[in-house]
């Protein structure tokens, strides 16, 4: 098992310009390479403060140039909104700039008001996304690339550029019960990926049955599964700063939900925060997430470590409301204070998850 930090670049002041909180990330991306992080994950989203990285790969391509050995992700690229034989030479370009560094994580997408704007519906989405991963898998598996199906030809291709790596890591999102997505993880070894939010554990132990179940009904073992979470982190000892990390996961949420579910409202492209449906209070919030101090953030993580045996921990730690000093100091305690506690627990990590 390792660690990534995930990066949203939530434009959660209106005023904060792109670059300042581009400047930011970059800065705690050093610094989770100089601390041992495996991944640095760049989600995806559009026309909205909720996210302003539009690309994914952009971000792993400037970051390439800022770091050396930290590997990059998408996270996720919404394969629905892209040509996918174009794509496949951004990931080529990526992964040469990088040198070998790229990590492909795929989604549907979730918000309506994006795929409108490019033209496509979420109706489509899935099918979408299956014909995107199966253009980059006879990508990386073919020298001389040939594919044809109802929706898309290529004729025979010699790519001039490909990636470093024989095969990138793939992640593949959500999906839980989609027997066809869970059918291409199995064969083809994507790795299973969700968000948890502010979930008790027992709907993550129910998440992780689930998709085991799936999996399982695909063709694959399920005590063989590879599984990712992402988690809301913040180490800290100050009682108001917790609570400000549990209001920045709650903001979150309630932006990602007004999105999912169409009753977002937008003053220009700044998204309004509206309180979610049936959200606990923000003491319940806080009590749920890795957020306190490092024997809390540690136990919290035992836990999960213990009933999801996950290969990978997405750290959702830039939380939106918390300062850039106080991000980079609680990664440094996550680095110095937490990880010890968990390997004194577990021993090497790195055994931990199939």
């Amino acid at each position: 098992m390792h660690f990534g930090i995930f990066c949203l670049n939530s434009q959660w002041q209106p005023k904060k310009l792109p670059r300042d909180i581009y400047i930011e990330t970059a800065e705690q991306i050093q610094l989770a390479e100089k601390i041992g992080f495996e991944i640095a994950w760049f989600a995806e989203h559009h026309f909205s403060s909720y996210s302003i990285c539009p690309s994914p790969l952009m971000m792993t391509t400037y970051m390439a140039g800022q770091t050396s050995k930290i590997k990059l992700g998408t996270a996720v690229l919404i394969a629905p909104l892209y040509d996918p034989i174009r794509l496949v030479e951004d990931i080529s370009m990526a992964d040469q700039l990088s040198n070998g560094r790229l990590v492909l994580g795929f989604g549907t997408g979730y918000q309506e008001y994006e795929f409108y704007r490019f033209g496509r519906t979420l109706t489509q989405a899935r099918i979408a996304l299956f014909d995107v991963l199966d253009i980059v898998d006879a990508f990386l598996s073919q020298d001389e690339v040939s594919f044809k199906n109802e929706r898309i030809t290529l004729p025979k291709t010699h790519f001039a550029i490909r990636p470093i790596q024989k095969r990138p890591n793939i992640y593949l999102t959500g999906m839980a019960t989609d027997i066809e997505a869970q059918r291409r993880s199995v064969q083809r070894g994507y790795i299973p990926f969700f968000t948890t939010g502010w979930n008790k554990i027992e709907w993550l132990q129910q998440n992780r049955k689930v998709v085991e179940s799936t999996y399982a009904e695909a063709g694959g073992n399920p005590n063989q599964m590879p599984y990712a979470i992402q988690r809301y982190v913040c180490v800290t000892d100050n009682p108001e700063e917790i609570l400000t990390a549990a209001a920045g996961a709650r903001y979150v949420r309630r932006l990602s939900m007004a999105m999912r579910n169409n009753y977002g409202e937008l003053d220009g492209s700044f998204l309004k925060e509206i309180p979610a449906p049936d959200e606990p209070d923000i003491t319940t919030i806080a009590s749920r997430l890795p957020i306190g101090d490092p024997d809390t953030v540690a136990n919290r993580l035992i836990k999960d470590i213990e009933e999801l045996s996950p290969n990978h921990i997405s750290l959702f730690m830039g939380i939106p409301g918390l300062s850039q000093p106080q991000i980079l100091k609680s990664m440094q305690r996550f680095a110095t204070e937490v990880i010890p506690r968990l390997e004194h627990r577990f021993g090497n990590l790195s055994e931990i998850g199939y």
